[in-house]
């Protein structure tokens, strides 16, 4: 599958770019509409049921309204900081889908062209993912100094050492996966697992893969940096509008990100 990346017309490396970038976008929108319908189960209510049928337009509609609130940037804030912190955030969360494969070599209707379900590959894919993912705590932590409050510079700073502790574990995690593939490369790791899924042979490394990946993601039960309680939301108290949104988008791509990468190197 190698000698296929780097030899594919111009048009179909952009139109893969199109649908992940699509793909990423929609996923968010059942993602959240699912998790908020299944904790609504969890508490007797019944979570959103208006919007569309079963409630699915709510993520969009809550989109479109987010977009349409006034974007406010406190007095004290750094502005340039400020502004770039959530672009710092939500880019590297789609970057990381650059080398991550979602399917096998297709030939294209209509063309003779042959190109795997990925944009491209690396010799050290999943160290790309890994940098990536780091380069998003770069962003929390701005985000929570350039605010120029202390519940927002308190908030960044737990967020981020949460999300550098997990990433030890996570790292290591993936060492054993290395060893048994002979690659670091994503496409070649699934082609290695041919005949076994290394979650068999590796569940101890899966096991703290899955615990390490929701730490990182800052999901529940280790969503404490939000300290909604304490610190009003963290490290994005005085973001509003696509500011926020970016966070939040950047937040829920993540967790797809690692879901990802768990069935790319488990399963």
């Amino acid at each position: 599958m190698s000698e296929l990346f780097g030899n594919e017309p111009l048009w179909v490396i952009i139109l893969k770019v199109v649908l992940v970038f699509v793909f990423l976008l929609v996923y968010t929108i059942f993602n959240i509409w699912f998790e908020r319908r299944v904790v609504a189960r969890m508490q007797h209510r019944l979570g959103p049921n208006v919007h569309g049928p079963f409630g699915l337009l709510q993520a969009l509609a809550d989109g479109v309204k987010l977009m349409l609130k006034e974007d406010v940037t406190p007095k004290a804030a750094d502005r340039v900081v400020f502004i770039l912190a959530p672009i710092i955030v939500m880019v590297p969360a789609f970057l990381a889908w650059a080398v991550i494969p979602f399917g096998p070599e297709v030939r294209i209707p209509f063309t003779d062209v042959v190109t795997p379900m990925q944009i491209t590959d690396l010799p050290i894919a999943v160290l790309y993912i890994l940098a990536t993912a780091s380069i998003g705590i770069y962003g929390i932590v701005l985000a929570g100094w350039s605010s120029g409050s202390t519940y927002s510079l308190i908030g960044g700073l737990r967020s981020s050492a949460q999300m550098i502790s997990y990433e030890i574990s996570m790292g290591l995690s993936l060492v054993a996966v290395f060893i048994y593939a002979g690659s670091m490369s994503t496409s070649e790791i699934v082609a290695a697992q041919s005949s076994m899924w290394f979650l068999f042979p590796l569940l101890p490394s899966f096991v703290i893969y899955v615990i390490s990946m929701v730490g990182e993601t800052n999901r529940a039960p280790f969503d404490l940096p939000e300290a909604e309680g304490e610190l009003v939301g963290g490290f994005h108290t005085e973001y509003s509008s696509v500011k926020f949104m970016m966070f939040f988008l950047a937040e829920y791509i993540n967790m797809v990100t690692v879901s990802a990468m768990a069935t790319t190197l488990f399963l």
